[in-house]
């Protein structure tokens, strides 16, 4: 009988530990994030220690290498409309050279408007000769698991300054922003330039000067230089969508276009001067963040674009690094750090009586002390194949001092 019950006892053993399940090397790890298929990727540079100058000039290696010089951009019906299939070509510049660089504190996007080629037409007005501005607008967004999350801004404004106001978009709709775009745009300059005499026809910022004005005089350019603080845009963010970061990712989403006028028909008035007859012409482009969604078979559902949904192009992945950098979007309510308080020893008001020590326990340190083991850990399968072991054993042993007694 003993030797029966041995038998039946290794077989039990047996049994437990080879129906104990290993997670430990079934857990799979973390995948790190991943950018949406097809979004085109550009890297800015990093300018630490060297901090671009904010003064509407753009000077050689001033924000690093130039990140991409765009010839073809797509055509747009609006700013947030769908592509068309004849645009009017005259109605675009002729390139765009934009600049991306960051430090630990600021973001910076740098952009020169190489302006539009003349208009070949055949009559003797001449301020019809060149489109006379091209609105700007901008959308960032740095929430990169949400497409749909994003701010919009723009110098839309003529007259006296670029639209102060942001527009902030949610799972794609638009809302007016309860912040400026000050309020995380720092620093920004507008530059307009006569190509041929050199001479500045606009300068200004966001809250003074108009940087951008109409310009019938002939061939112009443009500068545009912005800095921006990563904590006013994480406050932004939170502001918005209710969140708490304290930081942005290393990553955001970018796209950039522009909206150009031109006078068509012209006549003179009574004091000589041209002026244009009708509402003349305008069309857009986006220069960057013109990944065409519509029709492709890619998913994107994760990122939240649903088809059917009102955004149909992707906008670009500015990446705060190089090549070789991690992805790793913010987390919006972040776990806060909290102090411990120090215990100090008693005071006694007799230096010659020393401090009470603590007495000595069997209590474990706080690092010695073991961690509760997560349900479905590999530990906790361990612990309770060893419970059960322990009590299959017992009831082994039990069993045989029955049969003693008996």
């Amino acid at each position: 009988m003993k030797k029966f019950l041995s038998v039946v006892s290794l077989l039990l053993v047996a049994m437990m530990i080879f129906a104990m399940p290993v997670f430990a090397d079934e857990a799979e790890e973390t995948k790190p994030f991943e950018l949406p298929k097809g979004i085109q990727k550009y890297y800015a540079n990093d300018v630490t220690g060297k901090t671009p100058n904010i003064d509407g000039t753009i000077a050689e290696g001033e924000y690093g290498e130039l990140t991409v010089r765009v010839t073809d951009p797509t055509p747009f019906v609006d700013a947030g409309g769908d592509y068309i299939e004849n645009p009017k070509e005259y109605l675009k510049s002729e390139y765009m050279d934009i600049w991306f660089a960051y430090d630990a504190d600021n973001i910076y996007v740098a952009v020169h408007d190489a302006g539009p080629e003349k208009f070949a037409d055949n009559d003797e007005f001449t301020s019809n000769d060149y489109p006379f501005r091209s609105n700007y607008f901008f959308c960032f967004d740095f929430t990169p698991e949400d497409l749909t999350d994003y701010f919009r801004f723009g110098g839309f404004n003529t007259v006296t300054v670029w639209n102060p106001n942001m527009q902030y978009f949610e799972f794609g709709k638009s809302n007016r922003a309860p912040i400026k775009v000050a309020e995380w745009v720092t620093e920004c300059i507008v530059r307009k330039v006569d190509v041929t005499t050199g001479a500045d026809v606009g300068f200004g910022d966001l809250l003074t000067t108009n940087g951008n004005p109409n310009y019938y005089g002939g061939d112009w350019e443009l500068f545009i230089e912005m800095k921006l603080d990563k904590k006013a845009v994480a406050n932004a963010l939170n502001e918005c969508y209710f969140t708490d970061y304290d930081t942005v990712p290393n990553v955001m989403y970018f796209n950039f276009g522009t909206n150009m006028y031109r006078r068509t028909e012209c006549k003179l008035d009574d004091s000589g001067n041209e002026k244009a007859v009708g509402d003349g012409e305008s069309q857009y482009y986006r220069w960057l963040g013109d990944t065409i969604i519509r029709d492709n078979n890619a998913d994107y559902e994760d990122y939240g674009l649903y088809e059917g949904g009102k955004v149909n192009a992707m906008m670009d992945a500015i990446i705060f690094g190089d090549e070789n950098t991690v992805i790793a979007p913010a987390d919006p309510f972040p776990v806060r750090e909290t102090t411990e308080p120090v215990t100090e020893a008693p005071v006694t008001d007799n230096p010659d009586v020393a401090p009470t020590e603590p007495e000595e326990t069997d209590t474990p340190a706080d690092d010695e002390t073991a961690a509760p083991v997560a349900e479905g850990g590999c530990d906790g399968s361990v612990s309770l194949a060893g419970i059960a072991l322990v009590a299959a054993l017992g009831a082994c042993t039990a069993f045989v001092a029955k049969k003693k007694e008996n």
